[in-house]
């Protein structure tokens, strides 16, 4: 017989990967190095320092200092290029729960899709997780090498 157990959230905080496409019909994606000092660590269930990059996170150049060539998290708070909307590469494919703690690691870039942006991610000036804003879903629309429609 069918049945259903409410999960013991006592235990531990639940979290899973983001799901943020509407479709996965002709996406086009493209890989980056993702620099794991670009990701602001986060505190689960008291464990301070954990790296989770969820999918659907902008992702943009990193143009200087000891990063430079990779990619990280778009922020505006950032100084070193991720802050500018001409460099974002597009929307984070690959799910990283911890491995970041540890080193950079490849990422697969969506360039060509069709996305939900209130399920997409970006980053504010305080390094803090939001909903990705209407200007920065503006660059991600039909710019040079990136082509994201949202719905």
């Amino acid at each position: 017989m069918p049945s259903f157990q409410k999960v013991d959230t006592s235990v531990g905080t639940p979290f899973g990967r983001n799901e943020f496409l509407r479709s996965t019909k002709g996406i086009k994606t493209t890989s980056y190095t993702f620099a794991a000092a670009s990701l602001p660590p986060v505190t689960i269930d008291g464990n301070a320092g954990q790296k989770v990059l969820q999918q659907g996170t902008v992702l943009a150049k990193i143009t200087s200092g000891p990063d430079a060539g990779k990619v990280g998290v778009f922020s505006a708070g950032a100084t070193d290029g991720r802050q500018v909307l001409t460099n974002i590469v597009g929307l984070n494919r690959t799910f990283l729960p911890w491995q970041l703690i540890e080193r950079d690691v490849e990422v697969a870039a969506v360039y060509v899709c069709t996305a939900v942006q209130g399920w997409c991610i970006e980053y504010n000036a305080s390094n803090v997780a939001v909903v990705l804003t209407d200007t920065t879903a503006n660059a991600l629309r039909g710019t040079k090498g990136l082509d994201i429609l949202f719905q």
